[in-house]
């Protein structure tokens, strides 16, 4: 049941009928693992002792199990979970967290790259499908770089690996757009396809990756337009930072688990207080502390001296770029979390979106 839910979620199952009680019972029965490699794993992942939740899942456990097909070969999982020695076990999901690491690495390598290739091009940089091809660049790696592109510039995207005279590609869609009848439309230039409306994988001679790009973008130009890129995140509900209670936060943690086909509630505050310096973790992410408005609605007394801490995930750049400082007000969109550190644990808001009202230029939608 424990291995089961993991794929589930891995696997974006949506969370329907039984595809839901395998989660939710899984999830529960992680606090208690016997398996010596699942267990390793947890505790590796700091994870060990407590039930889990979809996302801890989802960010943390899968990527570390994936990490074995994308960087090497995905052997090493088949051990991991069939070990009995718990010394072995250990090594072997030390392993698979350092192949982690190299897929994070070789990650922000591509991308880096990326983003230099499109800053300097502008043909790039205004087209509708992104085509971006790099020699050498790991196979493994190019679906996920896909999607941090897709995330960046709200436009589909294509990741295009040459190693001589073969290439391999992974391409990531926006909502609107149905990737793979786009490659649909130009099926001669490849030598194997498949995929779905929102991902697709190829390979195809390198010879004819020009022919590619300019193909799918006249596609996609025939099909999209510029408000089609601009990202739209839906809020399910209005909530004052005064209005978080802990129990709340207990009621909504019945919703659970979150996924595919259950997304996690997502709310927006309007003029929050930056109510202190904002840190920015790992060059990418950015912790903020958000009190409530001292101007609209809400309640009154205690509650409004609050202070939540707050974390944009992958959101370092736009914070830095807004040159946010405390005092600014900010429209947010969140997902209410929790954070077990012994020391600043507690209710915590995770961020998906700010607009500053100080800063009319602020990109995104709350």
């Amino acid at each position: 049941m424990k291995i089961a839910a993991i794929a589930t979620i891995a696997d974006s199952v949506p969370l329907h009928g039984e595809n839901r009680v395998i989660a939710s019972l899984g999830l529960n029965a992680l606090r208690s693992t016997v398996n010596p490699g699942l267990k390793a794993l947890l505790e590796l992942a700091h994870l060990d002792g407590r039930p889990l939740t979809s996302e801890e899942v989802a960010f943390r456990i899968a990527p570390r199990i994936n990490a074995a097909g994308r960087m090497d070969i995905a052997a090493d999982v088949i051990d991991l979970f069939t070990l009995k020695d718990p010394t072995r076990a250990r090594e072997v999901a030390a392993r698979l967290d350092k192949l982690n690491g190299d897929r994070q690495e070789e990650e922000r390598r591509i991308v880096d790259a990326i983003e230099k290739r499109i800053t300097e091009d502008s043909a790039l940089r205004d087209s509708f499908c992104m085509v971006i091809d790099g020699e050498g660049w790991h196979r493994g790696v190019i679906g996920i770089t896909a999607t941090r592109v897709v995330e960046r510039y709200g436009r589909p995207a294509i990741v295009i690996s040459r190693d001589g005279e073969e290439a391999h590609g992974s391409g990531r869609s926006i909502s609107v757009f149905h990737l793979l009848n786009a490659l649909e439309s130009c099926p001669t230039l490849f030598t194997r396809y498949g995929g779905h409306a929102h991902a697709v994988g190829f390979s195809l001679p390198s010879s004819r990756v020009a022919e590619f790009r300019a193909s799918v973008e006249a596609y996609a130009r025939a099909r999209l337009k510029v408000d089609d890129f601009e990202p739209v995140l839906n809020v399910d509900a209005e909530l004052a930072l005064d209005s978080i209670t802990p129990e709340l936060f207990a009621a909504l943690q019945k919703l659970e688990p979150f996924g595919a086909g259950n997304h996690e509630p997502v709310f927006c505050a309007r003029a929050a207080r930056l109510s202190a310096p904002m840190k920015i973790l790992k060059e990418k992410h950015v912790r903020m502390k958000l009190s409530p408005s001292q101007a609209n609605g809400g309640n009154a007394g205690w509650r409004r001296a609050l202070t939540y801490n707050s974390m944009g995930w992958r959101l370092a750049e736009r914070a830095q770029r807004e040159k946010l400082l405390p005092g600014d007000l900010l429209d947010i969109a969140f997902n209410l979390g929790h954070n077990d550190h012994p020391e600043f644990g507690g209710i915590e808001l995770s961020l998906r979106d700010f607009k500053s009202l100080e800063k009319a230029s602020a990109h995104g939608t709350t």
